[in-house]
């Protein structure tokens, strides 16, 4: 999300200490000052007049600076001049020190510029100690300056790993679930919109320990944020947050809480309705995690008609990493109960699109779809054998054993799932050559890639397993 300038009462920002011909001069600069006639030439001269004893030339420098990084279209060329005049560590002693609340505004805002440029530009505003001085004025009574507290550390939070655990150490995550909570009482929409954003962005990336005691409030706040907004925006953002969060983890079961939240029947409305949108991928990835969990949490998700979800998604999607992800939370399907592999067997539509996408798909999604078949064959049925390997079985096997990308532990257990398939076959029909026969066909057709430093040992496991198939058949 981009910063915006919205309408704004400053009359009702400007401390009453001012006398009334001062603060007519400061309001009037609001209209004398505006885009096309700041000059990024001037940023000395704007530095000057701020850093001036005279608080009309002050306020005239801040507003100048602000409506120069706002509007430009070069923000980093001027961001990078405003940082190299210095002027980072006074727009912090402003905050710090002046008591002024449409001078703290003012600094703020441009601050918030300046942290949504590069890396290395939003780390100047880290280093003079931006985060706990910009945090502090969470506590404004001023919505105005909550709003651009709420842009600068979603800026800086997005930013980088470290930047969030400190915003989160010092309280800001609990501050703005409360003040988002506050605000949902006043109906204050776009402010509430705004605050999830950057609650979203403090939960991004890879688990973050602090985190892990506010999970069981976030999985609660943003399904009361998915209840009121439908805004593709807002809803993505709560999406991205909640599938950084629905990981297991000690102490908490995350996917639980989601589901006692009532939100999944809605998350999965938003896959059969946003087929082409970015929500889609973060909401398959909470449905995953889910799938991950107790064999009663695998059946509530499959008892929503999920698979019949994911072979629409499947059909109507060319996305190679939403394909993937689908494959993935079908393969948490079969590694569940014999009952759960057996609806995925049974649903025709999934098991004839994944056999068919496999002859096509990049290695990243083959190797998923064998893992379907491989965690299927570990529990099914012998009965149930034949249709497993009438779907393509002994191909998408034999062909993931030569992919470069397939991992030991992978190998091993389609050679495992193999074994377990040839045994069920000979005690349904007495023999098991003609099914060894057609694996080896199928596998010596298939192009052998060269892997650089296997290991011995996984080479020497999987010829144990042909040496012993090779025996098989010649007895």
């Amino acid at each position: 999300m981009q910063n915006f300038e919205t309408k704004i009462n400053y009359e009702s920002i400007i401390p009453k200490y001012i006398l009334e011909d001062v603060k007519q001069r400061i309001l009037k600069q609001y209209d004398e000052i505006d885009e096309r006639n700041v000059n990024p030439q001037l940023i000395d001269v704007y530095a000057k007049l701020f850093q001036s004893d005279d608080i009309v030339k002050q306020h005239y420098g801040l507003v100048a600076i602000r409506k120069l990084i706002s509007t430009n279209q070069n923000p980093i060329d001027i961001t990078q001049s405003i940082i190299e005049n210095n002027l980072v560590p006074i727009l912090i002693q402003i905050l710090d020190q002046n008591s002024n609340q449409l001078f703290i505004f003012e600094a703020i805002w441009i601050l918030t510029n300046i942290a949504s440029g590069t890396n290395q530009q939003t780390q100047v505003v880290v280093k003079y100690g931006g985060i706990p001085t910009i945090l502090k004025h969470l506590n404004s009574i001023h919505l105005s300056i909550i709003e651009q507290v709420c842009w600068a550390l979603g800026n800086i939070a997005a930013d980088d790993g470290e930047y969030r655990s400190q915003i989160i150490g010092q309280g800001g995550l609990q501050r703005f679930i409360e003040i988002s909570q506050q605000l949902q009482l006043r109906n204050n929409k776009s402010l509430i919109k705004l605050c999830s954003w950057t609650i979203s962005n403090l939960c991004r990336g890879n688990p973050n320990r602090l985190i892990e005691k506010y999970k069981k409030q976030l999985i609660k706040y943003f399904s009361s944020i998915i209840d009121q907004f439908d805004d593709n925006e807002t809803l993505t953002d709560t999406c991205w947050a909640l599938q950084y969060i629905s990981n297991s983890n000690q102490g908490l079961d995350p996917q639980q809480e989601i589901i006692n939240t009532g939100m999944v029947p809605k998350l999965i409305s938003l896959l059969t309705t946003n087929q082409i949108n970015p929500i889609i991928f973060p909401c398959v990835r909470i449905i995953g995690n889910i799938l991950t969990g107790s064999e009663t949490q695998t059946d509530y998700v499959l008892n929503l008609n999920i698979l019949d979800v994911f072979a629409d998604l499947m059909k109507s999607t060319k996305l190679k990493s939403l394909t993937r992800e689908i494959c993935w939370c079908i393969s948490n399907i079969t590694a569940g109960s014999v009952q759960q592999i057996k609806k995925v067997l049974d649903n025709n539509n999934i098991m004839n699109l994944m056999f068919t996408v496999f002859q096509s798909a990049i290695p990243e999604i083959q190797t998923e779809i064998a893992w379907v078949f491989a965690n299927a064959t570990n529990k099914i049925k012998p009965q149930d054998t034949m249709r497993l390997v009438e779907m393509g079985t002994l191909e998408i096997f034999a062909t993931t054993l030569k992919l470069q990308r397939t991992q030991p532990k992978q190998k091993q257990d389609i050679l495992k799932s193999l074994d377990t398939i040839f045994i069920n076959l000979s005690q349904l029909y007495g023999t098991q050559k003609e099914y060894i026969i057609d694996f080896f066909n199928i596998h010596d057709k298939i192009q052998q890639y060269e892997l650089e430093n296997q290991d011995r040992r996984e080479i020497n496991f999987e010829q144990e397993y042909f040496d012993r198939w090779k025996q098989q058949i010649e007895n």
